[in-house]
């Protein structure tokens, strides 16, 4: 089985440099981006496409879809990590949002510290868990295509390699030192014997 993760095309909030909410589209941009990934795809075996419910992702995954032909199937557990409610739509520059930001990543390696409505560590271990076990159960025979954003395609990929011994700090690390870029392409494979193995990350040559 091959899983490629594609981050969302840039969108509205991208570009104006905030926090994003749910609904943000993309951006003219990111429009241009899907379309240069959709082409790209069409030369990769792919069975299924998942994307998050997210609209930017929903977005990118429909341009991905019609050129490809294929449905494309939600699943929630692709949506980005959730941030506390009090910094979406603020400008990542504001100092309030700063503020809370930095008690996020001070405590992040407590697992289950919480500041108010977001998502933890222990969140997005479980529900990246969840899916994975889901595509393996259900999909193992399939190459799959997964629409999904910056910090859900790398807590995957920790969850991929590290498994029960991915720790908060580990996967702080990973996130500050491996960018990902809008319509960035990931390549996963799965083998019965050895499991998980990255072969590509990041790989935005189409742009």
């Amino acid at each position: 089985m091959k899983v490629y993760l594609v981050r969302h095309g840039e969108s509205v909030g991208n570009k104006a440099a905030i926090y994003q909410t749910t609904d943000m589209p993309l951006s003219e941009a990111g429009r241009e981006q899907a379309k240069k990934i959709a082409r790209r795809l069409k030369k990769i075996k792919i069975d299924l496409i998942f994307a998050s419910p997210l609209v930017r992702a929903k977005e990118t995954a429909e341009v991905i879809s019609e050129s490809l032909g294929i449905p494309v199937e939600k699943r929630d557990e692709l949506a980005e990590a959730k941030g506390p409610s009090e910094i979406r739509g603020k400008s990542v520059k504001d100092p309030a949002a700063a503020k809370v930001k930095h008690l996020i990543r001070k405590h992040f390696a407590e697992g289950n510290w919480r500041y108010s409505d977001e998502e933890n560590f222990d969140d997005l271990n479980a529900r990246t868990q969840t899916f994975l076990e889901h595509i393996l159960k259900n999909h193992k025979d399939s190459d799959l295509l997964c629409v999904s954003h910056a910090t859900l395609i790398k807590f995957l990929v920790c969850k991929m390699v590290f498994g029960e011994e991915l720790t908060p700090r580990t996967f702080h690390l990973f996130f500050h030192h491996f960018l990902t870029s809008n319509t960035g392409l990931t390549v996963c494979e799965y083998e019965e014997k050895s499991g998980w193995w990255i072969t590509h990350f990041n790989d935005a040559s189409h742009l």
